[in-house]
């Protein structure tokens, strides 16, 4: 499972993803439905803006356009962790399950 990082929020960064935040909001999928692991895409959204403002990474970022650029990369990535850990959750207990199932059928 992801851990949600911690650190110290970028000023600069946090004023740069709130004057472009309709923006993002649309070229992330606002109004988009489904829920993984318990997380809306509006969740994943929070999880973004949390991660980039406080990325080392993004703290070098200069310009709106290659914020937006950068915003959406991390986007997709903590979705498509999100939904990886949404289908290790139910993979789990099939697993589980079937090892069960064969254990039961030798003792047979």
């Amino acid at each position: 499972m992801r851990r949600i990082k911690t650190g110290k929020i970028n000023k600069r960064i946090m004023a740069m993803i709130e004057r472009n935040y309709s923006k993002l909001k649309e070229l992330c999928g606002y109004r988009s439905y489904g829920c993984f692991c318990s997380k809306s895409y509006e969740d994943i959204f929070q999880d973004t803006v949390l991660y980039v403002s406080q990325d080392k990474r993004a703290s070098a970022i200069n310009t709106d356009k290659e914020l937006v650029e950068y915003f959406h990369y991390r986007f997709k990535m903590i979705e498509f962790q999100t939904i990886n850990d949404n289908k290790l959750l139910k993979e789990i207990p099939y697993a589980d399950y079937r090892k069960s199932k064969e254990n039961d059928s030798q003792d047979e």
